[in-house]
Parts: C-alpha cells; sequence; structure tokens
C-alpha cells in the first residue's frame, strides 16, 4: 500500500477521499490527515509517506509554503487539488515540481487517475502503460516538465480569465513558446484545439450563470467574454441548439 499524507486545508475532503479510495480498491490509503502546515511538516519528520495531496481550500498561499519547504528536504510526490487564482498557482506549483494540479472542486475520477499515473513511477519493476515519451518532455522557465503539465497551465489561465481577451498566442507569449508549437500539443493532450476549448469553457459558464443567477443576457455574455451580444447569442445557440432565453426558462422549468 501506498501512504499519503493529506494536507486538508479545506478541512472538507478526508471523508470524501477514504470513500473513493475504499470503493475503487485503490493501493493508496491515508496513512495521516493535517489541517496545517507545521503539522503537514511535522508528520513528515515523523514518518514515510509515498506522497503529499495538499487540498488547499481557500489557503493557496499555505499549501505553496508547505510545498517550498518540503522541497527543501525531500523529493516526496506531491498533488495539489482545488485553489483560487489557478493561473498563478499552477505556475508556483511548478517551481516546486509538484506531480499533478487538479482544479476546482473535489474530483474523484481526476484523484484517482492522477494517483493511478503517479503509481508507475512509485513502482519502477510493474510494467508500465502509456508511459510519456522523451519528445513530450519540454522547458518551461528553465525547467523540463511533461507537455501535460503545460496544458494545465494554459487551462488554469482560460479559468481564470473567461470574461477577458484570451487568445493563445497571449498565452504562448507568457510561457515563452511558439503559438503554433503550443496548439499543437494543446490539440494532443485534449483532443480539440484550443479554440474549440475557449469555446467550450464559454459556453458552460454562460449555462451556469443563466440556471443561477438573474443577471442579464448582456450581462453573462460579458462575463465569458463577449462584448458583442449578438455573437454571444449566435454562438450559444450553434453550441447548445436553443438561445439563451430559452435555455434559461428549460432550466427553470425543471428546477
Amino acid at each position: 500500500m501506498h501512504n499519503i499524507l493529506l494536507v486538508d486545508f479545506s478541512r472538507c475532503v478526508f471523508g470524501e477521499m477514504q470513500k473513493l479510495l475504499h470503493r475503487s480498491k485503490s493501493e493508496y490509503t491515508i496513512g495521516k490527515r493535517v489541517v496545517s502546515a507545521q503539522c503537514a511538516l511535522s508528520a513528515l519528520s515523523e514518518r514515510e509517506f509515498t506522497v503529499v495531496l495538499i487540498s488547499t481550500g481557500g489557503c493557496t498561499a499555505a499549501g505553496l509554503w508547505v510545498c517550498h519547504h518540503i522541497r527543501k528536504r525531500s523529493q516526496i510526490p506531491i498533488l495539489i487539488m482545488g485553489g483560487n487564482d489557478h493561473f498563478q498557482l499552477v505556475r508556483k506549483a511548478l517551481a516546486y515540481q509538484v506531480s499533478d494540479y487538479l482544479p476546482g472542486r473535489f474530483n474523484g475520477s481526476s484523484l484517482l487517475h492522477s494517483l493511478n499515473r503517479l503509481q508507475s513511477r512509485l513502482e519502477p519493476d510493474r510494467p508500465k502503460r502509456n508511459l510519456p515519451s522523451f519528445r513530450s518532455l519540454i522547458q518551461l522557465e528553465g525547467q523540463q516538465v511533461h507537455s501535460a503539465q503545460v496544458i494545465k497551465i494554459i487551462k488554469a489561465y482560460v479559468l481564470d480569465h473567461l470574461n477577458g481577451d484570451i487568445t493563445l498566442k497571449k498565452i504562448a507569449d507568457m510561457v515563452h513558446f511558439n503559438c503554433a508549437y503550443l496548439g499543437q500539443k494543446f490539440k494532443m493532450e485534449e483532443n480539440m484545439s484550443f479554440n474549440d476549448y475557449l469555446l467550450q469553457q464559454r459556453m458552460e459558464k454562460a449555462k451556469l450563470l443563466l440556471k443561477s443567477t438573474d443577471l442579464r443576457i448582456y450581462e453573462i455574455a460579458a462575463e465569458v467574454g463577449y462584448t458583442d451580444t449578438d455573437w454571444f447569442y449566435k454562438k450559444f445557440r450553434a453550441t447548445t441548439g436553443v438561445s439563451p432565453n430559452a435555455y434559461r426558462k428549460q432550466k427553470a422549468f425543471t428546477a
């Protein structure tokens, strides 16, 4: 079994994780749960763990502080879940060689997928499938990282800036990559183009706002990055098959 040190700043994932690992018959178990940075470092000095899993909640700075101090003494794999300001968090997490970053709320399938990928590194004698080739390792800010981690930065930026003017060229300039190369990598990792992904995320947020708020349509359009409301109407109808107003009425009727 692989022992997890759960640093649960959110104070809400411990029970869900236990149930998830039990149901999936995972080879991971929660060896210890702590809720503060100092307790995390104390736990690491007292016993052996296989991986550190940090659920940041609203304590992003504390989570990164833990990563910083862990890396002073150990190369133990670190996974981070949640957090606000996703783009900055992912960029900083890469500096601490975090193995994976899972944005948003607790997602059991994503966590299991991340742990399963990590297991191939923890058990070098076990036959490996679908391991990243050397060509998928690329340079980011002086570090060699897997292209999937760079894609996480792109997705985190999109998540944080949906109401702004987002282009792949702008993101490529920020992470010092050729735009066309980055677009190819994104499509390889996500099985869709960057523009298709951006449209998908904007429409998902628009649907959420239509269901859960009383914002006017032009306000929702602005919230998801459209200054032209007519263009927003056109893209929303093309994506969902109905107008924003009709979608709102449908969801209100079925609620």
